[in-house]
């Protein structure tokens, strides 16, 4: 009878029926749906930790690479530009002994053609002395014939002019 002294007509049976039901609904809504979804969201947080982890250990390693790539790079810009002065250097030697060598080529052929004219003006010279020579003695030939004939037409003239003095007397 303690329940039936209760004002406003509540029955705490019914109260605590209620209880234990929502008690029960609690439960089993904890075991069904709440505690299943919870291992869900921790599963699901655990594989992006793992996901984010393995991105960010990749990161690193690409880091790593793109570092050593650079330093490779620089090294081996070093070395092309090493190589770039040696190749200048070598251009510059080759460049210095083919204008060497064209500067002897050219004063052999310098030297050759001065021998050629010297030889060549010396035939001209001698070729020149031969033809003087040549119109001299000509020269002389017609004087001489053109003397002599006047000279022995002197002579012949003399000695008949001579000859009649002679037997005149």
């Amino acid at each position: 009878m303690f329940l039936a002294n209760i004002p406003l007509n509540i029955d705490w049976q019914q109260i605590l029926l209620h209880l234990l039901n929502f008690v029960i609904l609690v439960g089993g809504l904890y075991l069904l749906l709440y505690s299943p979804i919870k291992k869900f969201i921790a599963k699901r947080k655990e594989y992006y930790k793992n996901i984010d982890d393995e991105a960010k250990n990749n990161m690193e390693k690409a880091n790593a690479k793109e570092a050593e790539i650079n330093e490779r790079l620089a090294s081996l810009e070093k070395e092309i530009e090493e190589k770039r002065q040696q190749a200048t250097k070598e251009i510059e030697e080759y460049k210095k002994n083919q204008i060497e060598e064209t500067n002897k080529q050219t004063l052999a052929m310098l030297e050759n053609a001065k021998d050629r004219a010297m030889k060549d003006k010396e035939k001209i010279l001698a070729d020149a002395n031969k033809e003087i020579k040549q119109l001299v003695t000509q020269a002389t030939k017609k004087v001489v014939s053109s003397s002599t004939s006047d000279a022995y037409k002197d002579f012949l003239d003399g000695a008949i002019g001579s000859d009649t003095d002679a037997t005149k007397q």
